[in-house]
């Protein structure tokens, strides 16, 4: 008998050890299932349309958590724009400030030093490229005008040029002056000059700069109608030309880590920066309009797919996009003969698809 019970009693361990170990085994996929349902992907949602008329190729700077948009080229009556808006991210509001005085433009650039913000370059209604720069203050509300670009050379004329500030400096490169350009130039304030840096690697129309903690990376953009594709990550230096290295092409991973073939490099892309990583949106390649969008992280150089406000909006290209805060803003912009006015917030910690255009 005592066998018997002994036998029983091993029979009896060895289903309840089975039970437990499949138990386990279930509880560890839901799990799984449960994170991978819960990953954050970013959400896009609705907020106050901008407050002129639709536009598309318009540009923009951010001075104490308020954007400021200016000028583009609007399709109703073919005319470029030199008006002026500013976003409260606070108040989701949209207020009137200068009008811009150069000439109407789009395709222009921007920076900012030092609390004020600076616009030029850009291409007005007739087709000319344009060299003029200006300085705005915001605590002023008023512009005034500064150094044409590059010194005024006659090569300093030009559209599509990619433009950042990193360590409260200015800088405009690249550009098209009646070819593809690669050439760097700082703004400095103290002089009102302009001096030339470190050339990048590329020549680029169009393309997009994203600063991430003082360091610059150069996106996309065309040279003789062919998209670039590789990124270039620009490190300033104190009174030197700097320093460019090649980074991984946007050609990376989707969200499932899935190696993505297709090039993703565009051209009127827009970008903002969030707690040190950087996102890409939108854009265009080959002239067809993207709403994708995906995120940079500069430590381990990867680019991750998240969620596409094309779900949400219009896809598009010559969009204004401008990080405040915790968030992404994008704006504006255009797909064929549409111009764009809806205004739209990307939280990186969103839960995509859960609670549709609300936050």
């Amino acid at each position: 008998m005592e066998q018997i019970s002994n036998a029983k009693r091993k029979i009896s361990f060895l289903f309840t050890v089975g039970a437990i170990s499949m138990l386990a085994l279930v509880l560890s996929s839901c799990g799984s299932d449960s994170t991978t349902t819960t990953t954050k992907k970013g959400s896009w949602d609705k907020k106050a349309d901008f407050g002129g008329i639709t536009r598309g190729n318009a540009v923009s700077f951010v001075i104490d958590n308020k954007a400021y948009v200016v000028g583009g080229y609007n399709a109703d009556g073919n005319k470029r724009l030199n008006d002026m808006w500013q976003y409260d991210a606070t108040a989701n509001s949209w207020i009137k400030r200068a009008d811009f005085p150069g000439t109407a433009r789009s395709q222009a650039v921007a920076f900012v030093i030092g609390g004020k913000g600076y616009v030029g370059t850009g291409l007005d209604d007739t087709s000319n490229k344009l060299k003029d720069f200006y300085e705005y203050n915001p605590v002023a509300n008023a512009w005034t005008k500064i150094a044409d670009f590059a010194d005024g050379t006659s090569f300093g004329a030009r559209y599509g040029c990619v433009a950042f500030s990193v360590s409260n400096r200015g800088f405009v490169g690249a550009g098209y002056n009646g070819n593809a350009q690669s050439d760097l130039w700082e703004y400095l304030p103290t002089t009102n000059t302009w001096v030339q840096r470190a050339s990048l690697s590329a020549k680029r129309v169009n393309a997009a700069a994203l600063v991430i903690d003082n360091a610059v990376y150069v996106i996309g953009g065309t040279n003789n109608n062919t998209t670039v594709k590789n990124v270039e990550k620009y490190t300033a230096a104190t009174d030197a030309a700097g320093v460019w290295e090649q980074k991984a092409q946007l050609t990376q991973r989707d969200k499932n880590g899935n190696t993505i073939t297709q090039p993703l490099s565009r051209d009127y892309a827009g970008t903002f920066a969030i707690d040190g990583l950087g996102y890409i949106t939108t854009g265009s390649i080959g002239g067809s309009v993207l709403g994708d969008t995906w995120q940079y992280n500069p430590v381990t150089d990867v680019w991750v797919e998240y969620y596409s406000l094309s779900k949400e909006a219009s896809s598009r290209d010559g969009a204004i996009t401008f990080a405040i805060g915790n968030f992404g803003y994008l704006t504006t912009g255009r797909a064929g003969s549409s111009r764009f006015d809806d205004t739209w917030v990307f939280d990186p910690l969103g839960d995509e698809g859960t609670n549709g255009n609300g936050l």
